[in-house]
């Protein structure tokens, strides 16, 4: 045989290297004297290592593989100097030399599929597109216990840990008392999307396993029968060498076929959310049978699923909460034979934040009524722009220990005819709703992220408000508007989805996330793998006076491509917000997520920009509106018989004093007050007579031109 060119082999993927040194290439040319291209395809599991060698008399330069079935291709490499180039369908993959394999020579290519495979297809042509040879290859299997195997896995989990980099995302063990001679199912979430894993136990290998477009995983490991209880080291590799490494507890072998196995929940969620895995665990007798029962408040049966225990005595129950599921409580009613136990689950949204108005359409002077749901006793922040994107309201506030979102605001003539919205955020969500002020709201699309800057190699996560049930258009471009990812979704019936985008392979810098829909869009920016620490930072503020419940524009520069937040105290040096931004490419920064809260004290502010050891300080003037004009504050909506109430607020205006009115729902006078009016503010207490009938009262303050209202309810 003619000495073979000799290809270097550092092209193909670290994952398959370790099937290149478990098997030798055998020439079978003598044993098939008609067969004029060699094929051997060795494999573990999805990963597949292909060498051709070529034994006729032609020059070969391109070579087709396809698979058969559902089966389809999810990646691949070759060696230098051969391209390769994979249809649309995923099924077939062409590659092309550069030059061409002349008789004598091999090749080898490696291919990830989507499934195990039996066998590949593959054809060879020549420079002028002429079949050499065609057939189909069975691929010989390898066994994660050959000696040489587990050699090479060892090794490249040894060099991950020097030379690879952090592997986002989080797992979960189910049961989490892990044993030898067990299987545990394992829960991935928020690795990268479309990729292969594999699965280390103090480095030797136990399963590879592919995420979905998610970035998601849920199987099944097997644990060695002879595996030596005490602390282990669990690894997740992926294709590129990064590593997530953590350390378990295996216990003892568990005896089988427990003949005394006692019933028993052992794990069920207090509450599971939107798209995660409800996972219920327990023992019973084995090999019998675990039903579960689910019903609504109202004791209705609503679904019930039957669950197999194992020769172990161990049984585990798994199912995805869709979004056609109701939100609220449930019963879940688990039995075995004559045992019974009943407990309850909360389905939750996945939404942190989750906002919603009792309607669409509103008149000036109406009130809207936001309700929702967020984390309790957290900094929140609302604000509503017209369709320009123009903030004209403003408001933060601490949210109520129960999480509950319960705020009003009254459209003033600041409102104009036209189409509104209205967002709610805090630290680890947002949310929003579109409304209309004289008119039915236009169709709308909004873009929010729930953090404004985010890790390099991790996850975005993209929330998406527009027409119900439609299709709308993601594209993520960098900061010279070249597009870095295109993709699409369909919104669910409320309007509202989730988009998780990829950060992987992203490189340091600002991004911007655009959603349209059929002439429609709206974008945000966002950064990626900045630092702070930014240089001497400028900071302005687009106006030297401001009142309470204006949102402040905040223009600054620095350094190139860092990460800024930016702090608001009041008069007496209390936070009342914070937020965080970063610096564009040219060192310019801004933001309008803060500004002074309704109830702000009047007096100087002082706002703050800092980036590490950088900072800038400016002072910020809450004063009275110079225009005429009463604004009534008061703290509650709700108050007891005895309660004192104090009406307060702000009067710009000729008079010295106000004039208040207290009116039941006739319209009928239950109290006349007056209050004098000191440096633009006003404040009187006035107690709730104990007489006073449950209802709904309004409290009218009125100079000799302006008047305000605010309704409170008694009870």
């Amino acid at each position: 045989m003619n000495s073979m060119k000799k290809y270097s082999i550092g092209a193909i993927f670290a994952s398959l290297l370790l099937v290149f040194s478990v098997f030798t290439l055998l020439s079978i040319s003598e044993v098939n004297a008609e067969e004029v291209v060699s094929v051997n395809a060795s494999g573990y599991e999805n990963t597949i290592v292909i060498e051709l060698e070529n034994e006729s008399t032609s020059k070969i330069k391109t070579v087709r593989m396809w698979l058969g079935g559902e089966a389809t291709f999810k990646s691949f490499k070759s060696e230098p100097g051969w391209g390769g180039g994979k249809y649309s369908d995923g099924k077939l993959i062409i590659f092309t030399a550069t030059n061409t394999l002349n008789p004598g020579e091999s090749i080898k290519f490696g291919v990830i599929t989507n499934e195990k495979v039996n066998g590949i297809n593959w054809k060879v042509l020549d420079q002028n597109g002429n079949d050499i040879d065609t057939s189909k290859t069975s691929i010989q299997a390898i066994s994660e216990t050959t000696s040489e195997f587990i050699e090479e896995e060892s090794k490249e989990v040894e060099q991950a840990k020097e030379t690879g980099s952090e592997l986002y995302g989080t797992k979960k063990f189910i049961p989490e008392k892990i044993r030898a001679g067990s299987d545990i199912r394992l829960v991935g979430n928020g690795f990268n999307p479309n990729q292969v894993l594999k699965m280390y136990l103090d480095n030797t290998i136990l399963k590879s396993v592919n995420t979905d477009e998610q970035g998601n995983f849920l199987t099944t490991i097997s644990i060695p029968d002879n595996h030596n209880p005490g602390t282990s080291e669990f690894i997740i590799k992926d294709e590129s060498g990064n590593i997530q490494s953590s350390n378990i507890s295996v216990d003892e072998q568990k005896t089988r076929f427990l003949k005394d196995a006692k019933f028993q929940v052992e794990s069920i969620p207090a509450e599971i959310r939107y798209d995660d895995t409800l996972t219920i665990s327990g023992n019973a007798y084995p090999q019998t049978a675990v039903i579960i029962m689910f019903e609504n408040m109202d004791r209705v049966l609503e679904k019930a699923r039957v669950v197999n225990v194992g020769t172990n005595g161990e049984w585990t129950f798994e199912e995805v909460i869709d979004r056609n599921q109701t939100i609220g409580d449930r019963y879940v009613i688990i039995t075995n034979n004559n045992d019974k136990t009943t407990k309850s689950l909360s389905i939750k949204s996945d939404y942190l934040v989750q906002i919603s108005l009792s309607a669409v359409r509103y008149n000036i002077g109406e009130t809207i009524t936001i309700t929702g749901n967020g984390e309790p006793s957290e900094n929140t922040t609302i604000w509503v722009k017209d369709q320009f994107g123009t903030i004209q309201y403003y408001d933060s506030f601490t949210s109520p220990v129960t999480g509950d979102l319960n705020y009003e605001f009254t459209l003033d003539d600041g409102f104009v005819i036209g189409t509104y919205s209205v967002t709610v955020k805090q630290a680890n969500g947002v949310d929003a709703v579109v409304f209309g002020v004289g008119q039915y709201p236009i169709s709308n699309v909004i873009a929010l992220m729930e953090k404004t800057n985010f890790t390099l190699n991790s996850q975005a996560m993209l929330n998406i408000i527009g027409p119900a049930s439609s299709k709308v258009t993601i594209k993520i471009l960098d900061d010279n508007d070249i597009i870095k990812l295109t993709d699409s979704l369909t919104t669910s019936s409320t309007g509202k989805s989730k988009y998780a985008i990829d950060l992987q392979g992203l490189t340091s810098g600002v991004y911007r996330a655009v959603v349209s829909s059929t002439n429609i869009q709206d974008s945000v920016k966002f950064s990626v793998g900045l630092e702070p620490g930014s240089g001497a930072i400028t900071l302005v503020s687009i106006k030297e006076n401001y009142t309470p419940g204006e949102s402040i524009l905040v223009l600054g520069s620095t350094g190139n491509d860092a990460r800024i937040t930016i702090t608001l105290f009041d008069p007496d040096g209390v936070i009342q917000s914070v937020t965080e931004t970063f610096s564009d490419g040219s060192g310019n920064f801004s933001t309008d997520e803060i500004g002074i809260p309704t109830s702000g004290d009047l007096g100087t502010w002082k706002m703050t920009a800092h980036s590490r050891l950088d900072n800038q300080s400016i002072d910020i003037n809450v004063s009275i509106p110079t225009e005429k004009g009463l604004t009534l504050e008061i703290d509650s909506a709700e108050f007891s018989l005895d309660d004192t109430i104090t009406i307060k607020g702000v009067a710009q205006s000729d008079s010295s004093r106000l004039e208040i009115r207290i009116t039941d729902q006739n319209g009928q006078n239950i109290a006349e007050l007056e209050t004098p009016i000191n440096d633009g503010t006003f404040s009187l207490p006035w107690v709730v007579p104990e007489n006073t009938p449950t209802g709904t009262y309004t409290i009218i303050i009125s100079d000799t031109e302006n008047t305000d209202s605010f309704e409170i309810f008694i009870q």
